[in-house]
């Protein structure tokens, strides 16, 4: 049976963070032909927290959970429907949402508040990427951003969302200052975890604006009024590979979005093969909706394997 929604507390998950954590670089095209640099969470790091915990026995994700997902990590083709469905991992349609974006206009400031739901997220690295835009500038008086991140499974939002964003967070101009004064005794692509720099960083976010709150369970118990009403973008990449979870996310997605001035957008390979889903069947359960639903292609990849962002319109 698919998961039950729930909040996961954001200060929970900040606390939850091991003593070190150890990273990679990840660079993402962009549409003027510049590229960005993102820092992410390695998968053996993630890893090794799990095996921890498993051994551990402590409070936290379920123990299936915990066993499908180091399964995933030893074999990353297996998903276990209602288990575990490959958050731990950053799949390469997120990268071309990131690039689509940074040709947009979605992350200059805004003088009012704008709210975010990222569907799926696993590595959040589109969630990073407007995060790190945020971080560059000087922060504006006044705004609000609601960063709202959703995945199936909590161990993942545990052992890479959120550690993603406070990496994110840590490169970027608006933790310079810390940088500077940080007394490291860290490797060169390790961020020891502190309680300074999760005060400074918790400090950073309420001088932007920024309010970031965390879902776990499957997208047909997504609970709108829980999270505070619909959204102003919607984001989600290569969430629709399965054939029986499409009607619940083009739903969730649907309501989800604020009447008329939203901006969805979903990245995924054109066909997901041995598993059934792809865009052909996203399109019509799309339509399927209602007639005004429309989805346009915004951004084709044909190398390699044929990927799409596409825009919905509601």
């Amino acid at each position: 049976t698919p998961q039950s929604f729930s909040e996961v507390s954001f200060d929970t998950l900040l606390r939850a963070m091991p003593s070190k954590i150890s990273y990679s670089l990840l660079t993402i095209p962009l549409s003027n032909g510049t590229a960005l640099t993102l820092a992410r969470r390695d998968l053996f790091d993630a890893r090794f927290q799990l095996i921890s915990e498993g051994i551990g026995g402590q409070e936290g994700p379920g123990q299936a959970e915990i066993t499908s997902a180091l399964q995933f990590l030893e074999n990353p083709s297996d998903l276990v429907p209602f288990v575990y469905e490959g958050g731990l991992k950053t799949w390469e349609c997120s990268l071309d949402l990131v690039t689509y974006l940074s040709g947009t206009s979605c992350c200059a400031n805004q003088d009012t508040s704008t709210r975010i739901l990222e569907l799926g997220c696993g590595t959040a690295v589109p969630t990073l990427y407007v995060l790190y835009n945020i971080f560059s500038s000087p922060p504006a008086t006044g705004n609000e951003i609601h960063f709202h991140l959703q995945d199936y499974n909590t161990s993942v939002l545990e052992l890479v969302t959120i550690p993603n964003i406070v990496l994110t967070w840590y490169h970027s101009p608006a933790a310079e200052t810390y940088r500077t004064h940080e007394v490291k005794d860290s490797g060169e692509s390790e961020l020891n975890i502190t309680p300074q720099l999760l005060s400074i960083f918790k400090e950073s976010l309420q001088a932007y604006g920024i309010n970031i709150r965390v879902f776990s369970g499957s997208w047909d118990k997504f609970d709108l009024e829980v999270s505070g009403g619909a959204y102003d973008m919607v984001l989600t990449s290569e969430t629709i590979y399965c054939l029986d979870s499409l009607p619940s996310l083009v739903r969730l997605m649907r309501s989800a979005c604020v009447p008329e001035r939203h901006l969805c957008l979903v990245a995924a390979k054109v066909v997901y093969f041995g598993v059934g889903g792809g865009i052909t069947e996203f399109i019509r359960c799309v339509e399927e909706t209602g007639q005004q639903a429309r989805v346009d292609t915004v951004l084709e990849k044909m190398a390699g394997v044929s990927t799409r962002v596409m825009s919905v319109q509601w």
